[in-house]
């Protein structure tokens, strides 16, 4: 059966993100975009802000901190179904949260109710990358686990026609390998011209995840080389 994939386009506060349900908020047949501040107490103190990498520049990248919510960004999802005889995907969302950050006061929570074992979510928009080298973008793992429960899914290139798909992301990074905020760089040397630019999470996990992603960036090439 052909997973359920789809994008909704966000145009600024209050703009249709997805359906599903994030711990601690009711669940609602309707997509809505959750702003307000989603507290747990259980959540570790905050590690230190990740090192600021060198030469960062804007490209047109738009709320690359996630301050202004998800202007010019859109969300994408490649999800299974729900265990059983449903045919709707599995719950899931993206919200906008002060509980933590890595640059400003907002972050990006992702969230997916794992019990398919699978699934992947992103945001994504379009931005001249010729004069950058890298991108990175700050992740937050409440604790560190041997265990891969969930990945950073990354995609910077020409859209496939039909739209990405979890198997269009690079997703070698394991989002539990640390604790607090952590900094993941890809190369994008190779690119030139308008690409899109995805971030964001798949799930390996029989369980709910939810994480936080801030400070998407989009780093220069030295000058002097």
């Amino acid at each position: 059966m052909r997973r359920r994939s789809y994008i909704a386009g966000v145009t600024g506060l209050g703009g249709t993100l997805t359906a599903g349900l994030v711990p601690g908020v009711a669940r609602s047949s309707n997509s809505t975009c959750e702003t307000e501040s989603q507290h747990d107490s259980n959540m570790p103190p905050e590690s230190a802000e990740p090192d600021q990498p060198a030469n960062p520049s804007p490209q047109a990248l738009q709320d690359p901190s996630f301050e202004e919510s998800l202007t010019g960004w859109s969300v994408g999802t490649d999800l299974p179904t729900k265990p059983g005889d449903s045919t709707d995907p599995v719950a899931h969302s993206v919200s906008i949260t002060t509980e933590r950050a890595s640059d400003g006061t907002h972050s990006m929570a992702l969230y997916i109710e794992g019990s398919a074992d699978d699934g992947t979510i992103w945001v994504e928009q379009p931005v001249n990358i010729t004069r950058a080298s890298t991108v990175t973008v700050d992740v937050y793992s409440e604790q560190q686990s041997f265990n891969r429960l969930s990945e950073v899914a990354f995609f910077a290139g020409k859209k496939p026609q039909d739209g990405l798909s979890e198997s269009d992301f690079n997703r070698k990074n394991d989002i539990e390998d640390h604790a607090g905020w952590k900094t993941y760089s890809y190369p994008v040397g190779d690119l030139t011209g308008s690409v899109t630019l995805a971030v964001g999470m798949n799930v390996v996990w029989e369980t709910g995840i939810r994480r936080f992603f801030d400070n998407v960036r989009l780093v220069e090439a030295d000058s002097s080389h």
